[in-house]
């Protein structure tokens, strides 16, 4: 292990330890260094969650079940879910299959985005899903609703 310093992204001068065989060390450090310096990636990650919250609240989405911290922090997986992941996905579906399959599709995919939003009310649900794509949801839905 070793120490080293530099500057972050953000312009803030740090100090990181680093692991490993010595010869992957400076890599190692550029790549931390390339990143927020931790106290500016929190506030940076606290505006997001306080942006999604309120963002939340003003697409009349239920109330998310758990702390405080989890609540903020799945409001943002959620939004990205519900809104992104759900249209590269739904994107991919179009673009990929049969035409005659689209109506089927966009029908499928809207009853796997309303279940998500009326029925998965508990922060943990997406925080244990985090970086899934879509797909995933889609699979775990379909099993819920009984498709095959």
């Amino acid at each position: 292990m070793a120490w080293h310093e530099g500057v972050y992204a953000c312009g803030h001068p740090g100090r990181v330890q680093i692991y490993g065989p010595v010869k992957d060390r400076d890599w190692k450090a550029k790549r931390e260094f390339a990143k927020l310096c931790p106290e500016c990636w929190k506030k940076k990650a606290d505006e997001e969650n306080q942006k999604a919250v309120e963002a939340a609240k003003e697409l009349g989405l239920p109330e998310l079940k758990g702390t405080e911290k989890q609540v903020a922090w799945a409001n943002s997986i959620r939004l990205k879910v519900i809104n992104d992941e759900y249209n590269e996905w739904l994107q991919y579906l179009l673009e990929t299959r049969n035409p005659e399959l689209h109506d089927q599709i966009k029908a499928g995919m809207k009853q796997v985005r309303e279940y998500l939003i009326k029925n998965k009310t508990d922060a943990s649900y997406y925080i244990d899903r985090r970086g899934y794509g879509f797909s995933v949801f889609v699979e775990d839905i379909g099993k819920e609703l009984g498709w095959k």
